[in-house]
């Protein structure tokens, strides 16, 4: 029984480690090749009249640096889980189990503290103010809204969306399209739903196709939309693997606990 319990806990924790330096490159990646939608919110700070307090771009970037904290402890717990098991040292056991509780509790209370985020707030809003912030017939590399035109577009682009809610966000006559007969920004003009790129031709028949935000040609739906089902398709997912983490990590304490009990 000892020997199964050994095992159990070092394979366990042995997964975790590995994973925890998955993670641990991924908060790296984050950091590194930021996404182009904190772009945009980092060039709103920038724009006259604009406050930090209404584009809170921390509340992102200090995700990546949570994620690598996290992961580094994650792979720090799983050493001495991995190492207590192998060695049937008290001492790495007891260390252990102290830890995945301590980080257990932790994950309780964030989850509950955090499930009541306003997607609405941190995302959808600060949008809507950098897409007021754009202008079509911005030229000049030292115009504010010449950093709104390329972001926007970029955004628009990696995302295939266009706009917040839909493309009916473009219509106002304050974005100053160039051509005049165009009514949306080239971003939402790059592919077809086909995975096709557009050329020039292309590219202004999109511009000046009919606003349908359920257009079966073009990705004409919100980026805000977009993120947001995401975010719910992934929801299930997200929820499944918590909980399997936290079975991992309650049976890991019990493993832990018993191994204690059982070494001389």
């Amino acid at each position: 029984m000892s020997k199964l319990v050994k095992y159990l806990l070092f394979l366990t924790n042995f997964i975790v480690f590995v994973l925890g330096l998955v993670v641990f490159g991924v908060g790296i990646w984050v950091l590194v090749d930021k996404p182009s939608f904190l772009t945009l919110f980092e060039e709103a700070q920038n724009v006259s009249g604009v406050t930090e307090d209404q584009f809170d771009i921390k509340i992102y970037t200090s995700a990546a640096y949570i994620l690598l904290v996290v992961s580094f402890l994650v792979v720090l717990i799983s050493f001495f889980g991995c190492f207590g098991a192998v060695k049937e040292s008290k001492c790495m056991l007891g260390t252990y189990f102290t830890l995945i509780l301590a980080m257990f509790i932790v994950m309780v209370i964030g989850a509950v503290l955090g499930y009541s985020g306003n997607l609405e707030k941190t995302i959808k809003d600060p949008l809507k103010q950098a897409l007021s912030q754009y202008r079509d017939n911005a030229t000049a590399t030292n115009d504010p809204r010449y950093a709104y035109k390329n972001a926007w577009n970029e955004v628009q682009k990696e995302l295939k969306c266009c706009g917040v809610d839909n493309v009916k966000d473009w219509a106002g006559a304050e974005f100053v399209w160039t051509p005049t007969s165009a009514n949306k920004p080239e971003g939402c003009c790059f592919e077809t739903r086909d995975g096709n790129e557009m050329d020039d031709g292309d590219q202004e028949k999109c511009r000046e196709a009919s606003q349908e935000p359920d257009s079966s040609k073009y990705y004409f739906e919100g980026c805000y939309t977009t993120i947001k089902e995401r975010i719910e398709s992934n929801q299930n997912t997200v929820v499944g693997v918590a909980v399997g983490v936290v079975i991992v990590m309650f049976l890991n304490m019990l493993f832990s606990f018993a191994m204690c009990t059982m070494v001389n």
